[in-house]
């Protein structure tokens, strides 16, 4: 068992945190994601070279622009080469780069070349039971699965029956094999790039967006994005906050757009019990642009999908009192937070201790108010257990969004040019703790 402190306090798990244990060995296809990640570095260090200084507030001789509705005595900001790439082109180099970068990361697992690009063994086999009755397995599914030991590598119990379901279906029109169902989800969960980039660029300003998209190509959580159910889920859940928070924005048909956010949280929530607390932080944006009422239709959009599984039969506050472990008493608890924080800070990479640092200085608050949200609830009834690294996939891009946040704050909020300095060289050590994660791990996502 693994034993935390000079106490002998026992988690009930048999290998340390992260998942796999240990084995740290050499290997030479560690040079394919090397060279996406210098690639990547190089590209965003020219970048970084041509944005010019931060902005400042207007001097005597500094004409001010003229006032607007919503940004009075807005100060005149310095302008330069910092949008020479169409957002949209961005947007879709940042997913090919962090797919390109989970990909590769999957590649240097023990075994088999395709070790990790292969979803879990007892999901496949899990859909393969179901057979042709999935409202019959849907109806037994708290019934027949059982509660998971902390640590272990099984996805039934841990989650709502969406995965399975979902691979259920994939099978049924012609994808077969693990390796092809991996690099599906592998590709779904990259979309989170793209997703929290335009929620960032909602709630901030296109600037921070720009500079967060490399950061969260390179992030070290990418390594267990490959395969991994719980990508699926990020990507749900990070859609559901980026829908929720652009279609407050003045102007849309907000109703609509909440019911959209609230529908994708719903299926986020079916796919993960944690993810469901993200809606957090889409409240919290309705709170800061003044529309409550939109609450109400997030809430209902969130309602209906549990509602639709518990008329076939699957009951979700069954589901997630199966996957809650029971605890271990205070020293317990407080030892397994211990463990949790150290691996969301291998995970994060250096980058965010930045963050941290800036957590005071970024509008993009409500976005870590419902991934704290999150986290606090996935502790508290001891969902992610021996498995942060993936449970909280939904979480991580979240936790990095204070990382371009300017410093000193901007004097006016109608200030939409200045961000913080692009952390090139912190990326570039997460890029390599990543690399060293992966050398070091005995076993993979999968």
């Amino acid at each position: 068992m693994f034993l935390v402190s000079t106490g002998d306090l026992d988690l009930g798990i048999g290998d340390p945190p992260l998942r796999g244990g240990w084995a740290p060995r050499l290997d030479s296809l560690v040079l394919v994601p090397l060279a996406i990640a210098v690639v990547v570095i190089a590209l965003t260090a020219w970048w970084a070279s041509t944005i010019p200084p931060a902005a400042t507030p207007n001097t005597p001789n500094t004409p001010a622009i003229p006032n607007t509705p919503n940004t009075p005595n807005t100060p005149a900001m310095a302008t330069g080469p910092t949008n020479r790439l169409p957002w949209t082109v961005l947007l879709v180099l940042g997913y090919v780069g962090s797919l390109a970068w989970s990909g590769t990361l999957a590649l240097v697992a023990p075994g088999e070349i395709t070790a990790d690009l292969r979803i879990p063994a007892d999901l496949l086999a899990a859909a393969k039971a179901v057979g042709d009755d999935p409202l019959g397995f849907l109806a037994s599914y708290t019934a027949t699965t059982t509660h998971a030991a902390a640590g272990t590598t099984a996805v039934l119990p841990t989650h709502p029956p969406g995965p399975v379901l979902t691979v259920w279906v994939l099978t049924r029109v012609g994808m077969h094999g693990a390796v092809a169902i991996g690099m599906l989800f592998t590709a779904l969960g990259t979309l989170v790039v793209p997703a929290v980039s335009i929620a960032v660029r909602s709630l901030c300003h296109e600037t921070a967006a720009r500079r967060l998209v490399p950061v969260l190509v390179l992030a070290p959580w990418n390594g267990w994005m490959a395969a991994s159910p719980d990508a699926v889920t990020a990507t749900l859940a990070t859609l559901a906050v980026a829908v929720g928070v652009v279609g407050c924005e003045p102007g849309r048909r907000s109703m609509w757009w909440a019911l959209a956010s609230g529908l994708l949280l719903g299926l986020a929530g079916l796919f993960g019990y944690a993810s469901v607390w993200l809606g957090v932080a889409v409240a919290a944006a309705y709170f800061v642009r003044r529309r409550p009422i939109l609450n109400v239709m997030t809430g209902l959009g969130a309602l209906l999908p549990l509602w639709l599984f518990y008329a076939w039969g699957f009951s979700w506050p069954d589901g997630l009192a199966l996957a809650s472990a029971p605890r271990p008493g205070l020293a317990g608890t407080l030892a397994w937070i211990a463990v949790d924080l150290t691996v969301v800070v291998l995970v994060g990479g250096p980058v965010l201790v930045r963050a941290a640092r800036r957590l005071r200085l970024t509008p993009g608050w409500p976005l870590l108010v419902g991934a704290g949200a999150t986290m606090l609830f996935a502790t508290v009834l001891g969902l992610a257990e021996g498995d942060v690294e993936e449970s909280w996939l939904p979480v991580f891009p979240w936790l990095l969004v204070a990382a371009v946040a300017p410093r000193p704050r901007p004097e006016l909020p109608g200030d939409k040019l200045r961000a913080g300095n692009l952390p090139v060289v912190l990326m570039s050590l997460g890029a390599l703790s990543a690399l060293a994660l992966r050398l070091c791990l005995a076993g993979g996502t999968g």
